[in-house]
């Protein structure tokens, strides 16, 4: 049967020179399409200002660039994000505002859901780039612009949230803003995700407008100077250094590690226990630096852009992490898996907080994984890992509960609890994390009974016998058992989003 690759849409004109470096063109046409948006957005910056020109022109041109470098890279396939973009304007538009997000919502998952099947007929287990990736950021999208335009045509003010007030839109995009929104060159590759109202404010050169100085204080001319003109070219630099390493990362060390050795006889029935531990949290962990490569390379573009202006800092200084979607050393070095979950995949998690677990009314976390999941797609390890996440996270609020109070005594103990807590945050993401890469069902079932479940039992004990046997405290330094009941009763569903949302690609 034909893999992947040959059935790769995109241009080949650049084959032989990708046979040179050792890359598969998809992956090389990636590369060739994200450095020359890299110049582009310099150049889009210092030529076609907001004083200089019309929104109107800023538009076209992000929309024409991102067309030609999508056919360029996904060839014919790039129609579906046309048909995806049309069908969702078209409900957002002709149908009652009250129910139209939903209608977006459907559909584009229902046409997104499509394309996950049909790459599984052409390259099951395969990692040929092709639209499902753009398709993926044109759903989050065409959905957060249809559940932003619910908020500002069939909700009040006073029913908003915080969040809702920023992001509401409170009439229809035209056309022409709508599409250059889906298929803007900055993030049409692999994102990230910027909404609707930040991308307008950057089109029109207003970002200052929407957060207030630190201190309270009217923005001088020199503050919004520095902001109208972008983030620090050393910033840009900075991230594209990064983004280098890690693309040599993964093609040097990655290959070492292979995440398939994990179903060998040799591994399963020879490596004693403990390597084999030790050889899931290696592979687990050397495999997202493909992420961070991606990611890294993304926010650059939109940084060279002028985008990704977030307010300031503490001390007055602009924020340019807007279009951030991770942060490497803190998810590397995270205490606990709520802190792993806070920083990694931000932007998907801003866009599943606002549209699913900020609106559910009752099991909010696990519609939101179960969202989450879907729009990743259908491999049934995208299932385990979600699922197996969702465990995990009430499991590991469940031992904050309970047993940390214990270890909040001194500066020494609570140090002790910490590095104890960031070892287990390590091997409970390998443990949950692994079938995400290994994609299929009995591959990862063969893996987990090898282990004997051992992590999914452990965090059912978690849940419901550590509370009886070490009841969370009160305010007061007392447990209170009804207290306790509701709060597990409850766990899955009240849980804070940074705990529920466990987004690994």
């Amino acid at each position: 049967m034909a893999n992947g690759r040959d059935f790769y849409a995109g241009s080949r004109a650049f084959e032989w020179l990708a046979m040179l470096v050792g890359l598969p063109i998809d992956q090389f046409n990636f590369l060739i399409c994200q450095f020359i948006a890299l110049m582009l957005a310099i150049v889009y910056k210092k030529v076609l200002p907001p004083n200089k020109v019309t929104p109107q022109v800023r538009h076209t041109v992000a929309l024409l660039i991102g067309i030609v470098l999508g056919y360029f890279c996904f060839g014919h396939q790039i129609s579906h994000l046309c048909l995806l973009g049309t069908i969702s304007y078209i409900i957002m538009n002709s149908i009652n505002p009250q129910i139209m997000h939903r209608g977006v919502l459907f559909v584009a998952l229902l046409y997104l859901s499509s394309l996950h099947l049909l790459r599984l007929t052409y390259d099951y287990g395969g990692w040929t780039l092709d639209i499902t990736g753009p398709a993926m950021i044109a759903t989050q999208k065409v959905s957060s612009v249809a559940f932003s335009l619910h908020d500002g045509l069939a909700r009040s003010e006073e029913n908003l949230s915080l969040d809702q007030k920023r992001y509401v839109i409170r009439q229809s995009p035209s056309v022409l803003e709508f599409f250059s929104y889906i298929f803007h060159f900055q993030g049409l590759m692999c994102g990230p995700l910027m909404f609707y109202n930040d991308y307008i404010t950057f089109i029109e050169g207003k970002s200052y407008n929407r957060v207030k100085h630190p201190q309270g204080q009217a923005l001088d001319e020199t503050t919004k100077y520095l902001i109208f003109q972008g983030p620090p070219l050393e910033q840009v630099i900075q991230k594209i250094t990064v983004s280098i390493f890690f693309a040599l990362f993964l093609v040097i060390i990655v290959p070492h590690f292979p995440i398939t050795y994990l179903t060998e006889e040799k591994f399963l029935n020879e490596t004693p226990w403990l390597s084999q531990m030790f050889y899931i949290i290696v592979a687990t962990s050397v495999v997202r630096s493909k992420y961070y490569h991606a990611w890294l390379l993304g926010e650059a573009v939109c940084n060279a852009a002028g985008q990704g202006f977030n307010g300031f800092t503490s001390g007055g200084q602009p924020r340019w992490d807007l279009m951030s979607n991770v942060d490497i050393v803190r998810f590397e070095m995270s205490v606990n898996f709520r802190e792993s979950l806070e920083t990694w995949n931000k932007t998907t998690q801003v866009w599943l907080k606002s549209i699913a677990y900020d609106r559910a009314a009752s099991h909010k976390t696990l519609l939101t994984y179960i969202l989450s999941a879907i729009w990743h797609g259908f491999y049934p390890g995208y299932y385990f890992t979600f699922l197996g996440g969702a465990l995990l996270t009430v499991a590991a609020r469940s031992v904050r509960r309970s047993v940390r109070p214990y270890f909040q005594t001194s500066k020494p103990i609570s140090v002790f609890y910490d590095i104890l807590s960031c070892l287990a945050t390590r091997v409970a993401l390998a443990y949950i994390v692994f079938p995400f890469i290994l994609l299929e069902s009995m591959a990862s079932l063969k893996v987990y009974w090898n282990f004997y479940f051992l992590g999914h039992i452990i965090a059912l004990l978690a849940i419901f016998v550590l509370p009886i046997v070490l009841p969370p405290q009160t305010k007061s330094g007392k447990s209170s058992s009804a207290e306790n009941d509701q709060r597990i009763s409850s766990a899955s569903d009240t849980s804070c989003f940074s705990q529920a949302t466990a987004s690994f690609s």
